[in-house]
Formats: C-alpha cells, sequence, structure tokens
C-alpha cells in the first residue's frame, strides 16, 4: 500500500505525526447518497446529490426533520436517477442581509440539471421555505475561465463561508486541477438574492493535494476553521471525468490558508493525511463533506458524511490532530 502525505507543520516546533482516526461510524438510515453536511448549534443539515430533502439531524445524529427543496419529476425508491438529478454536493451557513442566517445549499454544475442551488432561512422556531436560486450565469462564468476548469468540466463540490468571503471548491478531474474560488460576499450576496448579476471571483488559486495510493485526490468539501484556516477533504476516484463514477482508494482531510501568499504554481496545504481506520487501515469510502464540532490549537473532531455512489450514506467522526 502506497501512500504520499502532505505535512507541512504551522508551528515550527511540532513534531507530532498528524493523524485522523475514525472515532465512530453508523449508516444514515432514509438519506441517500448524503453529500454535504453543516453544523448549526446542536443541530446538523445533511443533503444528498440525488434527493430532494434537507434532513436535519440531532446531536445524536438522529433525523429529526426534513425539508423539500424542490418537485422531483422522477424518483426511484428515494432517489432522482443520475441523468436528471441536481447534484446538490455543498452546503454552509452565510448571514445575508438584515443579519438573516440562511444554509446556502449548491449543485457541482458538472450538466445543466446541476445549476441549481437553494437558499433556506434559519430561524428560531426551525427552517424556513427554501428559495430557488439559478446558478447558471454564476457557472457560466466559471466554466469560461480555464483558470477554474483546465480541459476538464465544472464540478463543485465545496463550499464554505466567513464574514468576508464566500469559497467554492472545483474538484479535480483528469486534464483539470483542484480549485479554490474566492467571492467577497458584499459581491455574491446580492446575487444570491436575485438582485445583481453573477460577480466575477475575487481569488482563483490552484492546489496540489497529496495522492492516495498513487491515486490523484480531489477537493471533495471544505469548513472553516480556527486562525483563518480552512478544513478540507479529498478523496482518490479513479474516473474519467466529473459525471462517471469510479474505483474509491481513500480520502484525506487536511488544513489550508484561505489566502495563501502568492508563489508560483499550485498553492500546498498546511497539512494533509488520509483518514484511517482505528487499526490504521485506509479509510475506503468517498468522505463527501466535512463539519467541525469541537477544535483545539493542534486537534479538532469533525463530523462527516460519506457516498459510495450506490446510495447507501454513512456519518463518521473522525479524530484529527496534527
Amino acid at each position: 500500500m502506497s501512500l504520499i502525505s502532505a505535512s507541512c507543520q504551522s508551528d515550527a516546533e511540532s513534531t507530532t505525526t498528524p493523524t485522523a482516526v475514525i472515532r465512530k461510524k453508523l449508516v444514515l438510515e432514509g438519506i441517500p447518497s448524503a453529500s454535504g453536511i453543516e453544523r448549526v448549534g446542536d443541530q446538523y443539515y445533511v443533503i444528498g446529490d440525488d434527493s430532494p430533502y434537507l434532513f436535519t439531524l440531532d446531536k445524536n445524529f438522529k433525523v429529526v426533520n426534513k425539508v423539500q427543496l424542490f418537485e422531483a419529476s422522477s424518483v426511484v425508491e428515494g432517489r432522482i436517477p443520475k441523468p436528471v438529478k441536481p447534484d446538490l454536493e455543498a452546503i454552509t451557513l452565510v448571514t445575508l442581509e438584515g443579519g438573516q442566517p440562511c444554509l446556502l445549499i449548491v449543485g457541482s454544475g458538472a450538466t445543466q440539471p446541476r445549476n441549481t442551488g437553494f437558499l433556506v432561512p434559519v430561524t428560531r422556531s426551525g427552517l424556513g421555505k427554501p428559495i430557488t436560486i439559478d446558478l447558471t450565469p454564476l457557472y457560466d462564468q466559471l466554466r469560461a475561465n480555464k483558470a477554474v476548469t483546465g480541459q476538464a468540466a465544472l464540478n463543485i463540490e465545496g463550499l464554505a463561508a466567513d464574514e468576508e468571503y464566500l469559497y467554492l471548491l472545483q474538484r479535480y478531474a483528469p486534464g483539470g486541477q483542484n480549485v479554490l474560488i474566492t467571492y467577497n460576499m458584499e459581491s455574491i450576496t446580492p446575487y444570491l438574492l436575485g438582485q445583481e448579476k453573477a460577480p466575477k471571483p475575487s481569488e482563483v488559486k490552484n492546489w496540489a493535494l497529496p495522492d492516495i495510493s498513487q491515486i490523484k485526490t480531489g477537493f471533495s468539501g471544505m469548513t472553516t476553521a480556527l486562525g483563518g484556516r480552512m478544513l478540507f477533504t479529498a478523496s482518490a476516484e479513479e474516473t474519467p471525468n466529473a459525471v462517471l463514477d469510479g474505483e474509491i482508494y481513500g480520502s484525506l482531510v487536511g488544513l489550508l490558508q484561505a489566502h495563501p501568499h502568492d508563489t508560483e504554481g499550485p498553492a500546498k496545504p498546511q497539512v494533509a493525511v488520509p483518514i484511517t481506520e482505528q487499526d490504521g487501515t485506509l479509510y475506503k469510502s468517498k468522505i463527501e463533506s466535512i463539519c467541525i464540532s469541537g477544535q483545539d490549537r493542534s486537534d479538532l473532531t469533525a463530523v462527516c458524511v460519506a457516498d459510495n455512489d450506490n446510495g447507501f450514506s454513512e456519518l463518521v467522526v473522525v479524530k484529527f490532530s496534527w
């Protein structure tokens, strides 16, 4: 088994070997193809890439509610068929005008049906009515930008936000690259609310990620972490493009600076390490998304969702130390 792990420590005195070990796993019954997770208070919100619902989980990871995001014209055994699925891939909490917190959900943009997003208000009494967003103008700009797509298709797999910026992750596919796309919140918010045209990114940065078992890894999820850093996940999948599924060799987790110093060539994460089972073997599922349940200076506990492209969804709790 060949593993290549990037591990560039920001703390010069640290001699700890980075690890990412699974502490708990459970099947997410009733949630097909989990693709995104976000934590708000004591609740977790989960989406599936072929499901019309936004699911609410309590602190014990039990499904306590679901909100229908859209009417699905075709559902087979709880799943929307691949050619017409919206491929909802990422979710994050944003604060819009007036201080209203909303869950922002986006499709991957890999095909025309995948150009849709949603804003779901988060209120004290629960989730509000979903608002549909046409992401076509925004995604058309990104498709035309070869610094984003290279020779591959657009495939947005990660999403995160802080007070100033909204971040999108373009996933690697043959002919393309792993890219962090940054928007100023003050420019993207009017677009999300349907008030202005799609803005241009404030920054587009190519990232070099480590391989797993000699297979290139692609961004799959992201969330904000302490110290202006981003916690990200990536997975190694042997696939020819952004649409077809392939064999999964493993997943990794790491930290990167959202606004790295200008350097020639791709930026590199501060640390990245494969996710393992407790016995040290590689976790062979595809981690799709990540959020943080607790963090300190040099370790954190993360809650992830995984999907093996067969409709089976798993929730995974990971202890990440560096």
